[in-house]
């Protein structure tokens, strides 16, 4: 039952720094910042899990094993930009993690250009 353990880091953070707060906000904010690192160093096994579920998974495709990097690379950026975007509003730099929303974004339509590249030259093929 990993998610309660998580949970109760999760409360323990924010307790803490609603605590903290009437005190000292700048510690808040490190309350809050180290709670969510630890959460995410509590993550890091299921993700190497993951990591290894989906190697399986590609090394029994044979249709499209050119794409699935890109939709591994897509998944990540996608987890690591929400991560880095809730961090900044969290600090209450609310601008700063749009603009880091809008990046991930422009990252995931960069990396995919492939996929959509594949998919055009299937439709061109079929409307032949």
């Amino acid at each position: 039952m990993e998610i309660i353990k998580i949970a109760g880091i999760a409360l323990t953070g924010v307790i803490s720094a609603a605590l903290l707060k009437s005190i000292n906000k700048d510690i808040s904010l490190y309350v809050i910042l180290a709670t969510s690192v630890i959460i995410l160093i509590a993550v890091l096994g299921e993700i190497s899990e993951i990591f290894s579920f989906i190697e399986n998974i590609y090394d029994d495709i044979t249709y499209g094993r050119e794409f699935f990097p890109v939709i591994i690379k897509v998944l990540i950026i996608a987890y690591i930009t929400d991560f880095t975007a809730q961090l900044c509003k969290d600090a209450g730099e609310g601008s700063i993690g749009s603009k880091v929303e809008l990046a991930g974004k422009v990252i995931i339509f960069y990396v995919a250009m492939p996929i959509l590249t594949a998919i055009l030259e299937v439709i061109d093929v079929l409307l032949r």
